[in-house]
């Protein structure tokens, strides 16, 4: 019984295997299925501001385009017929015949403006723009107020060199220009009596010493403030001049309302406002207080801090001015001038191409002379002209300025009261 039990088992086992063709198939375990992966929303864009999109529109700024269409660009700017600028020189008006005669179509308007960050500033909270190119000296400003507030573009046209010209520092330079101590060569024929920056704080130079007046001017504030920025090469000139240290002058100690100079610097400027200078107005008030021609060769002079470029003057018979140019611990300070197109500017392609010309050799023409350097290296400086990187200078520190010129000029101011006899 229990045989026949196994043998009608073992033909049902084979009825069924014959039945499905074959071996049953090995059963697979399911598939797991992988959740789909977390996708991150895109990153919201940024809106630009109105500035920005007006500067996006016009190819100016960070959106200027790798490549330039002159051709378009001139076309587009004679449509628009003028262009104005605000210069910060009378050597302006020497630019007019020669850009008539490039472009006959467009007016050159402006020219040399009194108070141009003041003007521009106020056009630019008013939304009443009327200048369209900054032609100017103060960087601190450009760099320090209008750059932040997106009132300012940088253009910088091809063909335009300046290692200083950066991402980070935009603006073009148009020229370099040296501010240096000058004397009197027709009283001094020997040279430059003096040797350091020192001795033009010596009482025998009392009322001597002639300046443009920087309680006035921003931007010769910003030369005083650069003074303090260089307070350690002021140490080592007093070093040298007096053999001791700047902190044992009777000066550096604090005043009656406790104010003591912070470093050499501040020393130098304290003793320059008590030693009675003679603040002038302009540069050719400077120059005429110091270096006319004729003047009584019994009496000392003076010096005055003024460009280098006033040279020219002597060159042609007008003045008796030569730089110091020994004088440590250096002979003068480096200024830039820089050309940049305002925000919203009713005529951006007209001043795109007066940016290209101010930045070539023609539109330098005006200010190519003795101790003035052009911002496009690619240009011929003045014959003669020494390598502007190898010349002893401080170069302007536009972000230092910003930063330090209202404590400069009100301790400046300060001193000026608190002088002897005053």
């Amino acid at each position: 019984m229990k045989t026949f039990v196994k043998l009608m088992t073992l033909i049902v086992l084979l009825s069924l295997v014959a039945g499905c063709g074959g071996t049953p198939a090995a059963t697979q375990p399911p598939a797991v299925t992988q959740p789909p992966a977390a996708t991150q929303p895109p990153a919201a864009e940024v809106p630009l501001s109105a500035a920005e999109q007006w500067a996006k529109d016009n190819g100016v700024g960070p959106y200027q385009p790798a490549s330039l269409d002159w051709a378009a660009i001139e076309a587009a700017a004679k449509k628009e017929g003028s262009v104005t600028v605000y210069a910060n020189s009378s050597k302006f008006e020497k630019l007019l015949d020669t850009w008539n005669e490039l472009y006959p179509d467009i007016k050159l308007e402006g020219g040399d403006t009194d108070g141009i960050s003041t003007k521009m500033q106020a056009e630019q909270e008013a939304g009443n723009v009327v200048a369209d190119v900054w032609f100017n000296s103060d960087g601190h400003i450009l760099y320090g107020l209008f750059a932040p507030n997106q009132w300012i573009w940088s253009f910088v046209p091809d063909g335009y060199s300046n290692p200083a010209v950066t991402k980070e520092r935009p603006f073009a330079v148009e020229r370099h220009s040296v501010d240096v101590w000058g004397y009197n060569q027709e009283i001094h024929p020997e040279g430059c009596p003096i040797t350091n920056w020192w001795q033009l704080v010596d009482p025998s130079l009392a009322g001597k010493v002639f300046i443009e007046n920087p309680l006035a001017d921003p931007s010769t504030t910003a030369k005083f403030t650069l003074i303090v920025d260089h307070a350690d090469d002021m140490a080592v000139a007093y070093k040298e001049f007096y053999g001791k240290d700047w902190t044992t002058d009777p000066a550096a100690a604090a005043d009656a309302f406790g104010v003591a100079p912070e470093n050499a610097g501040y020393l130098f400027i304290r003793k320059l406002a008590q030693n009675q200078p003679v603040l002038e107005p302009g540069g050719d008030e400077v120059d005429t207080a110091f270096a006319s021609i004729g003047m009584d060769k019994t009496a000392e002079p003076g010096y005055g801090f003024t460009g280098w470029d006033s040279y020219d003057g002597t060159l042609n018979g007008e003045l008796a001015m030569a730089p110091c140019l020994t004088i440590k611990p250096v002979i003068g300070i480096l200024k830039s001038n820089y050309v940049a197109i305002a925000n919203k500017a009713p005529h951006p392609n007209a001043a795109k191409l007066f940016i290209k010309f101010v930045l070539e050799q023609d539109g330098f023409k005006p200010w190519n002379k003795v101790g003035t350097f052009p911002g496009n290296y690619n240009l011929t400086a003045w014959d003669g002209a020494p390598n502007i990187t190898e010349i002893k200078v401080w170069s302007s520190d536009d972000a230092f300025a910003w930063a330090n010129n209202s404590k400069v000029r009100d301790f400046f101011a300060a001193e000026l009261l608190s002088a002897p006899g005053d």
